[in-house]
């Protein structure tokens, strides 16, 4: 009888090993397909400064964690007419920090807060006039001055994010010049500008 249950003890070691190695496996690959899905990166693109400047808006996220990520946003400005009624920059770059509000099944989704920093350059039309009592020494002056900016300010909005990485995201806010220095010492009327965007992104 002992023999006969060595025997099956023998044979049955190593079908026991190989079960062990395949559950192994199985339990490998699950966490291996787990963590494919925890992304650390994501890219997006503007496509309201696409549509209405037109312009390119195009911004990196880097996740902290599932409420916190860090990023830079680069926009580049083809339009020199109508961006004077909304954006008169020709070049920015934006880092931002980002909070968002609470845990949702996607992470780094949901409402979130977003201030920001924004380094800008580009050129915009200026008109000045001078009034004498004699009307003979009346002057004007119209140009286009360059200029370089440095200012600050927050946004808030809201992301979604599907099952397959792809995002969509509006947010609005509003910033202020700190520095704001041309040609001529001559400065654009009002120091604030409004944010508006509304975007496509994937995650990887």
């Amino acid at each position: 009888m002992n023999t006969v249950v060595n025997q099956i003890h023998k044979r049955s070691f190593p079908f026991l090993l190989l079960s062990i190695f395949f559950c192994w496996s199985i339990n490998a690959q699950n966490k291996a397909t787990k963590d494919s899905l925890i992304t650390r990166h994501e890219v997006r693109l503007d496509i309201f400064q696409l549509i209405v400047l037109p312009g390119i808006d195009v911004s990196y996220e880097r996740f902290i964690d599932d409420l916190s990520s860090w990023g830079v946003s680069a926009f580049i400005n083809f339009d020199n007419e109508f961006s004077e009624a909304y954006r008169f920059e020709h070049f920015e770059i934006s880092p931002y920090y980002r909070l968002y509000f609470k845990k949702n099944n996607a992470h780094n989704s949901g409402f979130f807060v977003q201030p920001f920093l924004s380094l800008t350059s580009g050129e915009y039309d200026y008109y000045s006039e001078e009034l004498n009592f004699n009307a003979a020494n009346n002057s004007s002056d119209y140009g286009v001055n360059d200029f370089f900016g440095l200012a600050g300010g927050a946004l808030i909005g809201r992301k979604w994010v599907n099952q397959k990485r792809y995002t969509f995201e509006i947010h609005a806010g509003v910033g202020r010049y700190f520095v704001l220095e041309s040609d001529n010492n001559a400065y654009r009327d009002g120091t604030a500008y409004p944010r508006i965007n509304f975007s496509i992104g994937r995650r990887f």
